[in-house]
């Protein structure tokens, strides 16, 4: 209640300030990013293992990648990884990459190194020729062109696109038919090596 008096100074009620409501949209947000990661480690887990019974090179990887497209297909949801797994994915490719070195690749080197050379420029070389053309005609981004037609294991390319800025998806796919093709091929090529040579 005011006090009376001319000079009195009116006291206003105390108001309690309501505390803002806390939110749950990011404890969601959080929960729901796991729910993804776990489908697509489940999806990409299961498609690698099927493919895996195939003994084909690259198939593991093959396989787990469409795992996953299937289960965005049939869920309808926009599934990805985080951006942190990007380095995670490189770290991992590199390892399987420099386990795979031996020291005697270094007596193959010295023994082979003028054809080892002139093969891996002049595929280089080629493949930087079919970049050009492909940016050119197909409008594709020069440095997805270029991982995509730069020789190398499927699985380093890929682990390379990963750290760039370029299409993964799509050098992948590059890569894919490559092996396909080169194992569709391969026991024909072998053959007619083996009767002309």
């Amino acid at each position: 209640m005011p006090t009376g008096g001319p000079g009195a100074t009116e006291t206003l009620p105390y108001r309690r300030q309501q505390q803002p409501a806390v939110t749950s949209a990011p404890r969601w947000e959080t929960m729901q990013q796991i729910i993804h990661l776990a489908l697509i480690m489940a999806a990409a887990l299961a498609g690698g293992l099927l493919a895996s019974r195939l003994n084909i090179p690259g198939s593991v990887i093959i396989g787990a990648m469409l795992g996953v497209i299937v289960l965005k297909l049939c869920l309808a949801l926009p599934l990805a990884l985080p951006r942190q797994w990007s380095l995670f994915i490189q770290i991992v490719v590199g390892a399987t990459v420099g386990s795979s070195f031996s020291v005697d690749m270094l007596g193959q080197l010295r023994h082979y190194a003028v054809p080892i050379l002139t093969s891996a420029l002049l595929l280089i070389i080629l493949g930087s020729v079919m970049a050009i053309v492909f940016t050119k005609f197909w409008g594709i981004d020069p440095g997805t062109a270029f991982i995509s037609t730069s020789p190398g294991a499927m699985t380093a390319m890929t682990g390379m696109a990963g750290g760039l800025n370029v299409d993964i998806f799509l050098v992948l796919t590059f890569h894919i038919t490559r092996v396909i093709l080169v194992i569709l091929l391969a026991p024909a090529i072998m053959r007619l090596s083996r009767m002309f040579l």
